[in-house]
């Protein structure tokens, strides 16, 4: 089987971007898995930018023009892999490429009101959100990664018969190598891992530190994004002195980081996956979401659910006091464990199969 996968960016390993990430690694557990398969890379850009506007529009002008000149026969499938290029889906179809079509859509945050801010932010949500509804009109099969992900996609588009959940994994070595034993003195440390954007919802971590502002708890912020100097002036106004802003983690330093943590807190408004949750879990550690935000069921099952930044303060004091059950630990540990990087492969392997079996597979 020949095919090509389509990217933003380069697929490389530690891009520190989720959609990325799922991309690097679905190649290479697929070649693992089935070493007869031929995957080449199309991408438009080299390397990862958050918010990359000038990188979108010339993903949206120059880099049309080479998916256009894919040879019409070159592969059996063509997978793109990232939603906010969907755009690839209409130009194939329309092109007269003979290849099956497959898009994975990771999430419609950029199809939601009240999760962004800015203008430049609008900008980017218009023209990803027409690539979004290219792909669900043109792709010959739809991936989602989640529950989440799939009602929304319904509730927006209607009922697509050529669409699948395939769950998302998370890094081998989360998996494999042991967790350490954490001391209990000295500051509880309550970590975040993301982006600073008004969706992740960070200021809610900011004002529980507020309430627990004293040397016996510690919150770790890891992260870059539209929020930050908003985050850091709140800090500041309020002499958050147990707060620490430490800037964007690179891929390879997340395992100790989580490490270093005791609890992790992951308060967003709006999640396809939500990727760190289950890392801070496959590491051992209590997770505390918001309860109202919209976390899909397959990852929020064993998160403890904070209504509110006095009661996020008030779970994170009594994990202090208390210790983190031991009997949930490892029902959270072994659950999110299972979210394995080569069982999405297999699954999408099989996708691949189908819709070449089906060439009735259409959305035409």
């Amino acid at each position: 089987m020949k095919i090509a996968v389509i990217s933003t960016v380069e697929p490389i390993a530690g891009s520190g971007l989720g959609m990325t990430e799922y991309t690097y690694q679905l190649i290479n557990h697929l070649k693992v898995i089935d070493h007869t398969l031929k995957i080449d890379t199309i991408y438009a850009l080299p390397e990862a930018k958050r918010n990359n506007i000038s990188g979108l529009v010339y993903a949206n002008t120059l880099f049309k023009k080479k998916i256009a000149a894919i040879p019409k026969k070159a592969y059996d499938v063509i997978h793109i892999t990232d939603h906010e290029i969907g755009f690839a889906a209409k130009i194939l179809k329309k092109s007269g490429n003979k290849a099956k079509v497959v898009t994975t859509i990771h999430d419609l945050s950029r199809l939601e009101k009240g999760l962004h801010r800015g203008l430049a932010q609008k900008i980017y949500n218009k023209l990803v959100s027409s690539s979004i509804k290219d792909a669900i009109t043109y792709s010959d099969y739809i991936l989602c990664n989640s529950s989440e992900t799939y009602q929304a996609i319904k509730e927006r588009f209607g009922q697509i018969r050529n669409m699948k959940i395939v769950l998302h994994g998370i890094n081998d070595a989360f998996l494999t190598k042991s967790i350490p034993k954490k001391s209990r003195q000295g500051a509880f440390v309550t970590g975040y891992i993301g982006a600073l954007m008004k969706h992740k919802n960070v200021i809610f971590i900011l004002k529980a530190a507020k309430l627990l502002n004293n040397t016996s708890y510690k919150f770790q912020i890891y992260g870059t994004g539209a929020d930050a100097n908003l985050l850091i002036r709140f800090k500041e106004a309020n002499n958050l002195k147990n707060v620490e802003f430490l800037g964007f983690l690179k891929e390879e330093a997340k395992m100790r980081a989580y490490d270093s943590f005791h609890a992790f807190a992951f308060p967003s408004l709006y999640e396809g996956v939500g990727y760190p949750i289950l890392e801070a879990q496959a590491r051992g550690l209590p997770v505390i979401i918001y309860k109202y935000g919209k976390i899909p069921k397959e990852v929020r099952k064993y998160c403890f659910e904070a209504e509110s930044p006095e009661h996020m303060a008030q779970i994170i004091m009594q994990l202090k006091e208390n210790g983190y059950n031991e009997k949930l630990r490892k029902k959270a540990t072994a659950y999110a464990r299972s979210f394995t990087w080569e069982k999405t492969a297999r699954e999408t392997l099989e996708v691949y199969k189908k819709v070449l079996e089906d060439e009735k597979t259409t959305f035409n």
